[in-house]
């Protein structure tokens, strides 16, 4: 049924570029021929898919350390980060995403017989899997206004101090496996690697609500992803 998403998924040649370190390049018309090639393909091959859940949350201190609870599950996080993205919440959502397994397939495909496509068509969708989330969080954020709340900037496991390992606390609750074939291994990377975690807080405080930037992200300084200013460049997981 999340099918019909791909047609509003606009992958946009420039942040391809940005995730293959594009930084000002001559870019030749073969190349840019190829590049909308594998967009072409990537649309062809992604398929969208989603679940989420609603839960009531705790925050807490617990010696000079933050920790969040959320209800009826057994999930505790420890994240300075997280406990402040949700410091006006007393829910949030956990949204988990992935564009399938075809993708990755033709990703591994052209590793063998084309490693240029193949490099291209990895930033394509990765760039589609983040204007999928970014869709969905529109969607979310329409549909909780006419009821009067807020949503916060989503916020994945792997950003500043919020431990990736929890992805697998996460796909475990929501059941992502039957629900939308996500899986994650016992190294910890989720399968389809396509796929993205996420935590968005609901608020009735309309202040918490932020333009997503780079400026205010912990990995900054660092990130070769960035964009100057108070845009939000990366859209990636900073792995521990």
């Amino acid at each position: 049924m999340e099918r019909n998403f791909v047609n509003s998924i606009d992958i946009d040649k420039k942040e391809v570029l940005r995730y293959l370190e594009y930084n000002g390049q001559h870019i030749d018309e073969k190349l840019d021929y190829i590049i909308d090639e594998c967009i072409k393909i990537t649309k062809e091959k992604i398929n969208p898919r989603y679940t989420l859940g609603v839960y009531s949350i705790l925050k807490e201190k617990i010696d000079n350390s933050y920790q969040i609870k959320f209800k009826d599950s057994n999930i505790s996080i420890k994240s300075k980060d997280l406990c402040k993205l949700l410091d006006s919440c007393r829910q949030c959502i956990v949204l988990s995403t992935t564009l399938g397994i075809d993708i990755e397939k033709q990703i591994k495909i052209n590793s063998y017989s084309n490693l240029t496509k193949s490099i291209i068509i990895d930033a394509c969708a990765t760039t589609a899997i983040e204007e999928f989330c970014d869709i969905l969080q529109r969607n979310i954020e329409e549909k909780l206004r006419k009821e009067g709340k807020y949503i916060t900037n989503r916020y994945s496991p792997g950003y500043g101090d919020l431990p990736i390992h929890i992805n697998e606390d996460i796909i475990n609750l929501l059941n992502t496996s039957k629900k939308i074939g996500l899986t994650i291994t016992k190294d910890k990377i989720m399968i389809p690697r396509k796929s993205v975690i996420a935590i968005i807080g609901i608020t009735e405080n309309k202040k918490t609500y932020k333009q997503k930037s780079c400026l205010e992200c912990s990995n900054y300084n660092t990130c070769k992803y960035k964009k100057e200013g108070d845009n939000y460049g990366c859209k990636r997981i900073h792995k521990k």
